[in-house]
């Protein structure tokens, strides 16, 4: 089936000349079919089809060369939606080739500013010193271009083709390159004069290019990609015989040439009987030649031709126009059965001349040929475009998974048969546009007979049923596709394009019917207070194969064992639990045939009490190559357990301090006004120095009173850690606290520490906060907050607050098994690094607090 659309008239008489030339291509990115006409004044202008040719508009102005374009060039259109061509004007006397670039856009092309990359004396010929063009790039994933344009040469007393190249940065305009090294220039022995246009393709990964050139006898190179360019051989491949004996063959004056994996196919009349056609293979190593040999033209002796191939099947089609009708024929090369199909014509219309056609160079993402040429018996003539449909079987369709909702993550598992099964596919054609018109299910269980599905009714038929519909999908209900007794359910799917050609049926989805066996929860119990950093969970199953752990708090996940095959019941996970808060112990298993249970969870809550936070003092000892850290435990008070162990970690110093209060000078300027109190300054407390704030509630707000800094400037969505000393006179919660506000200085959020009382009245205890900017917030306020309804009188006090920028690193432990009191000579760490250490403690009732960084 073809198509055939009008797209514009001109009076320029050779429009389309010469069939080597590619005047047309597809944006791999759209879809788009362009071309590129010359104006009946000389200049260009491009036509676009957004709908596979069925029409044509201009896209965009006509832009003006500088001067009349005398023949118009190859045409390219990249992955990235830049768009090349190439032409030759005759300006002061000489041949001129120039490359022009744009970037394909909505409603037009935004144009580089063109390239000129050669010029040379004509003699008041144009023409006579350069003919044919044929461009080649290659685009970098970040928008760079290298490229080549090839160009025949017909000056002097021999002919050659030479290699220009050019380059165009992702940003900015192009400029001549150095692309090709070693050698850009390939003479052969034809006498000068004469119509060229060399032939361009390049493979894929690596991108080694090809070029073939020629008007009696056919040479070809293979250039070599390294990297950035190519290196060009330092001598040609003749692909047509010549001897004594051997007729020449007719003079042509374009080649055709196109890669086609693995090999590189050029086409020219055949010597020995000139209403055939030859197409030569290079192979892809560039040391062997085959050839293919059509049938006789019906039109006779064929002056020109050139050829395309189908990138699905590898078959390739060869354009001709005979001498006895100037009807365009074409005729296919099937790679499968190894014979030519019969010519046949692309148009009854009359092309206006032998050589005024030209055919995208391959049917990739579209499957179909698309040929230009020109008719009309006289001025203005027609350029016409016709859309050769190719029709082939869409891909085998393969199995989705992964997908979520009731979408199989992985071929072979086991699925419920109560839960609904959801049927995925991919539909993939060689037209990309193309669409699923019909799907067909099949269903085997076990060795059982083959059974199809009737969507209409959802039933399961012995004769394979073709259900309309263009959704690559299906889904069995619950409870019905399936027994927990089956045997393993085999699946395949087979498609239908929207020209109702049908794919192969896709491998087998196998699904393993099976039935949940949930597991009990035995410990901890529901509501279980653990009273140390620890839990180890427990459960109980029917049947198990692999089991899962998780501790949740609200919905995340703070720790997650993964899935481990095996049938133990119990598991600790390793986490400090910590005190007050809630967790979820959730516990998941799998039967005998992999099937996941349903989440068994048991809420519990820890309350411990953690030994007290030890500091460390640190001496670097240069001279013995070692930093000495100190431990102080302070003595247990109230309930506090004594030490049992305590580790010892180090980390560098990523980011500073961006507040850092010691109260020890009498500068408060840092500091607003208190909340529901009064603060001051004081000395007759102190967990550092001599100073310390202090604040007397005033009880009039039962939430709580605090000290507040000033507003900090803070960035949004960055994390900040706000760490503090806090005692009070009251055994009521202390906690640290940032508040977050915008740019006018209102209040948007607050990131909460944990809240405790200290271990005894006046006893100092350590308090943290960690919280995310909002993405609005520009400023934060650092508190200290007493909590549990203050009444008037009652006193807290802080020391040593800091704010940084949250390193969520835990450091590298480089000390275990410490007792309280210890000293630990560090000789591990590097010279010429900051950084800081911190304690973390373990108490005799298995629960732990972690320590301070101290630098």
């Amino acid at each position: 089936m073809a198509s055939t659309a009008t797209i514009h008239t001109t009076t320029q008489a050779g429009q389309l000349r010469y069939p080597g030339t590619r005047r047309v291509d597809r944006q791999p990115a759209t879809g788009h079919l362009f071309y590129v006409a010359v104006t009946n004044t000389g200049d260009y202008q491009v036509y676009r089809s957004t709908n596979k040719g069925v029409s044509w508009a201009a896209f965009g102005a006509a832009r003006t060369a500088e001067a009349a374009i005398v023949e118009m060039g190859g045409f390219f259109v990249d992955w990235q939606n830049r768009l090349y061509l190439t032409y030759r004007t005759n300006v002061s006397g000489q041949d001129r080739i120039w490359m022009q670039a744009g970037v394909i856009t909505a409603s037009n092309v935004s144009w580089h500013s063109p390239l000129r990359l050669a010029a040379a004396a004509n003699d008041g010929t144009p023409g006579s010193y350069f003919s044919g063009m044929a461009p080649l790039v290659v685009r970098y994933p970040d928008g760079r271009s290298v490229g080549f344009v090839a160009v025949g040469h017909q000056g002097g007393t021999s002919m050659a083709v030479r290699v220009y190249g050019f380059a165009i940065p992702a940003v900015g305009q192009p400029v001549a390159s150095n692309t090709v090294r070693n050698k850009v220039l390939w003479f052969f022995d034809e006498p000068a004069g004469g119509h060229q246009v060399p032939a361009v393709g390049y493979e894929l990964s690596p991108a080694h290019a090809w070029v073939a050139w020629g008007r009696t006898y056919l040479w070809t190179v293979k250039l070599t990609w390294n990297g950035s360019g190519w290196t060009g051989p330092n001598t040609a491949v003749r692909l047509t015989p010549q001897g004594t004996d051997i007729p020449a063959p007719p003079a042509v004056d374009s080649v055709a040439g196109v890669w086609r994996n693995p090999g590189w196919l050029v086409a020219q009349p055949y010597q020995y009987d000139t209403t055939q056609v030859i197409v030569w293979e290079r192979n892809q190593g560039n040391t062997r030649t085959a050839s293919f040999i059509t049938p006789a033209h019906p039109a006779g002796v064929v002056k020109h031709c050139t050829l395309s191939y189908n990138n699905v099947t590898r078959d390739f089609r060869v354009y001709a126009v005979g001498t006895s009708n100037p009807d365009l024929h074409y005729i296919d090369y099937s790679v499968a059965g190894a014979a030519w199909s019969g010519w046949s014509t692309v148009s009854t219309t009359d092309v206006a001349g032998i050589d005024n056609y030209s055919v995208r160079r391959e049917s990739f993402g579209s499957a179909r040929y698309d040929v230009l040429y020109q008719n009309g018996a006289a001025s203005p003539w027609t350029v016409t475009h016709v859309s050769q449909d190719l029709t082939y079987a869409p891909f085998t369709p393969a199995w989705r998974f992964g997908e979520g909702g009731n979408n199989l993550d992985a071929n072979g598992r086991a699925w419920d048969t109560t839960r609904d099964l959801d049927l995925r596919w991919t539909f993939d054609d060689p037209d990309t546009a193309d669409t699923q018109s019909a799907w067909a299910i099949s269903r085997q269980i076990g060795t059982g007979a083959l059974a199809y599905l009737r969507a209409s009714d959802s039933t399961w038929q012995a004769a394979e049923v073709k259900n309309v519909g263009a959704t690559p999908a299906r889904t069995l209900p619950g409870f019905f596709w399936g027994l927990t007794s089956d045997p393993n359910h085999s699946y395949r799917v087979k498609v239908w394009d929207s020209t109702d050609a049908a794919s192969v049926y896709s491998a087998a989805l196998v699904v393993v019917p099976s039935g949940k066996v949930n597991p009990t929860v035995t410990s901890p119990t529901p509501s279980q207070v653990i009273t140390q950093d620890s839990v180890t969970v427990t459960w109980t199953a029917a049947e198990q194969t692999a089991w899962r752990v998780r501790l949740k708090i609200l919905a995340e996940t703070v720790y997650d064992s993964g899935w481990r095959a095996g049938t133990d019941t119990s598991h600790t996970p390793d986490l400090a639990l910590g005190d007050g808060f809630n967790y979820g112990a959730v516990v998941e298993t799998r039967n005998a045939e992999g099937l996941g249970s349903d989440e068994q969870q048991v809420i519990f809550s820890v309350d411990f009490v953690e030994p007290a936070t030890a500091t460390v003092t640190l001496t670097p000892l240069p001279q013995q190559g070692i930093i000495r850290a100190a431990i102080t435990n302070p003595a247990p008070v109230g309930a506090q357990p004594a030490v049992a162990r305590q580790e010892l970690y180090r980390r560098a110093i990523l980011n500073p301090y961006i507040v850092d209060h010691d109260f020890e000078t009498a500068d408060m300027s840092g500091w607003a006004a208190p909340y529901a109190g009064a603060a001051v300054r004081t000395n007759t407390r102190a967990h550092k120095g001599s100073w310390s704030y202090q604040l007397t509630s005033d009880g009039t707000d039962a939430l709580g009173s605090h000290v507040q800094t000033v507003l900090i400037p803070c960035t949004a969505n960055v994390t900040y850690y706000l760490d503090m000393w806090a005692t009070a006179s009251v055994l009521k919660n202390t906690f640290a606290q940032i508040r977050w506000y915008d740019g006018g200085g209102t209040f948007v959020a607050v990131s909460d520490g944990i809240g405790k009382p200290p271990p005894a009245a006046n006893a100092w205890d350590y308090r943290w906060a960690v919280g995310t900017a909002p993405g609005n917030a520009t400023h934060m306020r650092l508190c200290a907050v007493l909590d549990s309804v203050p009444a008037a009188g009652d006193v807290m006090w802080v020391d040593e607050v800091r704010v940084r920028v949250n390193d969520p690193s835990q450091g590298v432990r480089i000390a275990s098994g410490l007792p309280s009191g210890a000293v630990f000579d560090d000789w591990q760490a590097a010279s010429g690094v900051a950084y800081e250490y911190r304690v973390q403690v373990r108490g005799v009732n298995n629960a732990t607090v972690g320590g301070v960084w101290t630098a």
